[in-house]
């Protein structure tokens, strides 16, 4: 691969398809990027339904979204439109159909991507070294990609831009549920769209942690349509956790959450929020959810802790070892739990962690 350390660029394309996730922590690669090259024209393309994170991010020139719903000759319009802004550099943070269809569009002169998955994509891109995924947070793994531009990646949590407005905004929705500026509440994201990924103790984590803080309520977040998931949590106090009649925009929830002194969830896109409105957060994670923490090597001060609360190996152990001896006809009084992975972890765990975070929320 050429070397392109000393190459300055011009005009860089950063593709981030999706989700929503995945684009809170591609906000680093933006800052990192005009540090280097503060005079380069940057533009993100994502998917519209991400557009709401990344709006009015000061490192970025432009957005573009891809377009959905299109018919044939429109979409290789779109693609053919790509292709006129005359790029220099892209960079393809996931690797998707519709990734790779821009990257090859876009004319860039350098394409920049982890090390491809499969080796027929190769011939796409001109560097590929970083490895997809590392032990550091996803934010650095992404960073790392850059490595060709002469760009050492740094520890740096993401962020999101909110204006004034919506602030004002925020506040009057906390208002109009009881929430005012002298209480402290806790935003919490109990819903998935896999049910395998739900933890079903939410409701006696809830009332465990208003029992021990008397100070302390909650704020449910939904998106539309997952109202049935949250219903329940509404019935334990009606005075303390609270819910928006009508679902937030996302613009809207998060104005919200900047507001909190804690978040509760087991969803990664509101967990990565939360690190970006640098509120300290306690993490359920299911059994996919390796990457979603936040660990820096070297902490800044006055940075929200994000603590996991994880399934202890012995634990898990046992129940994979019993299951295989049910499976092989030597168990048979085994009893397979519904959704096993996640609802192995306590109440007694999470309301520890929780406890500890409280404490000590903020790196010191």
């Amino acid at each position: 691969m050429k070397d392109i350390s000393k190459y300055q660029p011009k005009n860089i394309l950063v593709i981030q398809q999706r989700q929503l996730g995945d684009v809170v922590v591609t906000t680093p690669v933006f800052a990192h990027i005009k540090k280097k090259f503060p005079d380069t024209k940057l533009t993100f393309l994502t998917e519209a339904k991400c557009l709401p994170i990344v709006q009015f991010d000061p490192y970025l020139d432009e957005i573009i979204c891809f377009e959905k719903g299109k018919n044939f000759w429109q979409q290789v319009q779109f693609y053919l439109n790509l292709h006129k802004k005359d790029f220099d550099v892209v960079l393809d943070l996931q690797q998707l159909p519709r990734c790779q269809m821009a990257t090859l569009f876009s004319g860039a002169k350098y394409k920049l991507t982890f090390n491809p998955r499969h080796a027929y994509r190769k011939f796409l891109y001109t560097h590929f070294d970083a490895p997809e995924n590392t032990e550091e947070y996803t934010s650095f793994s992404k960073c790392r990609m850059l490595s060709p531009l002469g760009v050492v990646a740094q520890e740096m949590r993401p962020k999101i831009y909110l204006l004034e407005d919506e602030r004002k905004k925020a506040q009057e929705i906390l208002f109009s549920l009881g929430l005012d500026k002298t209480k402290n509440f806790i935003t919490l994201d109990a819903t998935h769209k896999h049910p395998k990924r739900r933890w079903k103790y939410y409701a006696i984590l809830v009332k465990k942690i208003l029992d021990l803080y008397p100070d302390f309520s909650f704020f449910v977040l939904r998106a539309p349509g997952e109202e049935e998931q949250v219903q329940y949590l509404l019935e334990i106090d009606k005075e303390r956790v609270v819910m928006p009649k009508n679902p937030l925009s996302l613009r809207e929830t998060m104005a919200c959450m900047e507001k909190a002194s804690f978040h509760i969830g087991n969803t990664s896109a509101p967990e990565h929020i939360a690190l970006a409105l640098n509120i300290p957060a306690l993490i359920i994670l299911s059994e996919t959810a390796s990457f979603w923490h936040y660990n820096p090597k070297n902490p800044l001060k006055g940075e929200a802790k994000q603590i996991e609360v994880r399934l202890d190996d012995s634990i898990y152990q046992k129940y994979i070892k019993e299951k295989q001896a049910y499976e092989n006809g030597e168990n048979s009084s085994f009893k397979e739990i519904e959704f096993p992975l996640i609802n192995l972890i306590s109440v007694e765990n999470a309301l520890e962690k929780f406890i500890n975070l409280v404490q000590s929320p903020y790196y010191l």
